[in-house]
């Protein structure tokens, strides 16, 4: 549809999101005629916005109101900004202090770095820590604990130890369990615990079982998660319905959904970095955030390892802000841990 927008229909589009972001409030034709000093008259303004609402692009919380941004307005938005990738400031200034101050000590950074990143952009911040690559499985073994219910456990070259509860819809019979355990050792022994499980049972309790498997050692082998600012969300006005807050809160306390929101924001594979981008809404899949914006970029320590940096926040953020602190902190971040690692 934005290739059918003329480049008037895409101008009001943006400069609505752009008040909005300023003032979170509805926005007018008259307040646009008058900030934006766009060069057509009110009612012309009125008349594209009724067509971008027709369109999806914006919404009119009641009648005499003026419109609101949907998502698509605010994609239109970011797709059409164009940050420098540095704030060439004493926020730059500041972050490379502090990293500084905590070269040698990598988890330091790591947790310094999501304060750092929430502090100014007064959003929750997420800071991935590189991918752990090292350990291989050395045992593997699964046990039913009720029909539905099947205990994962296993243990790594380095001595860890580790369990995961896995809980399927579909009930499971214990010799399918043993089955499944066979091929699994099989497969990963040796392996790193994110390997790759190339199973496909034709039963759907298997399917749930190998599921749940695959995504504990999914999150056994991902780098720890570092999240600080929550309770910046209690500022934003868009989550004073405590239903709406209460979902975002609990996809903040989840470390596997932060990883999947930066990780599909950035758009990477694994052992790749990539530049700051946004995605906005249902964009990035997870659904407790969907009421959310995500902007972040992943960095590289070397060429094995790669972590994340990101913020959350409403739809209705400051993405300049965000995507140009997101690529400061993501470079700075991956030059400090690779010093430490140097040293």
């Amino acid at each position: 549809m934005v290739g059918d927008l003329t480049d008037r229909q895409q101008t009001i589009a943006s400069a609505v999101v752009s008040e909005h972001i300023r003032t979170a409030l509805p926005v007018g034709s008259e307040t646009l005629v008058t900030r934006r000093e766009l060069k057509c008259s009110s009612a012309t303004i009125r008349n594209e916005m009724v067509r971008l609402e027709r369109w999806g692009y914006l919404e009119q919380p009641h009648t005499s109101a003026g419109r609101l941004p949907l998502p698509p307005a605010y994609r239109l938005y970011v797709n059409s900004l164009h940050t420098a990738g540095d704030r060439l400031s004493r926020d730059v200034a500041w972050v490379q202090g502090e990293l500084r101050r905590v070269a040698g000590r990598p988890e330091a950074a790591l947790r310094l770095g999501s304060g750092i990143l929430s502090r100014i952009t007064r959003y929750p911040a997420i800071v991935v820590a590189p991918r752990r690559r090292g350990p291989r499985l050395i045992d593997l073994s699964l046990t039913p604990i009720s029909a539905n219910n099947v205990l994962l456990s296993w243990l790594d070259d380095l001595g860890s130890n580790e369990e995961a509860l896995i809980e399927a819809q579909a009930p499971i019979r214990a010799d399918r369990v043993k089955e499944i355990e066979a091929q699994l050792r099989e497969q990963l022994l040796g392996q790193s615990p994110a390997g790759s499980i190339e199973l496909t049972p034709d039963d759907k309790a298997g399917r749930e079982l190998l599921s749940g498997v695959r995504e504990a050692l999914e999150e056994a082998g991902s780098g720890q998660v570092y999240v600080e600012g929550a309770a910046f969300m209690l500022d934003q006005p868009e989550f004073e319905e405590i239903d709406r807050l209460r979902r975002v809160m609990s996809g903040l306390t989840q470390s596997p959904l932060l990883r999947r929101a930066l990780a599909t924001a950035t758009g990477r594979g694994r052992g790749e970095a990539s530049p700051a981008a946004a995605s906005i809404g249902h964009e990035h899949g997870v659904e407790e955030l969907r009421d959310c914006s995500v902007v972040a970029a992943s960095y590289s320590v070397d060429e094995r390892k790669t972590g994340a940096v990101g913020v959350v926040g409403p739809m209705r953020m400051d993405y300049v802000l965000a995507l140009e602190m997101v690529t400061t902190l993501a470079r700075n971040l991956g030059q400090a841990l690779a010093r430490s690692m140097d040293k």
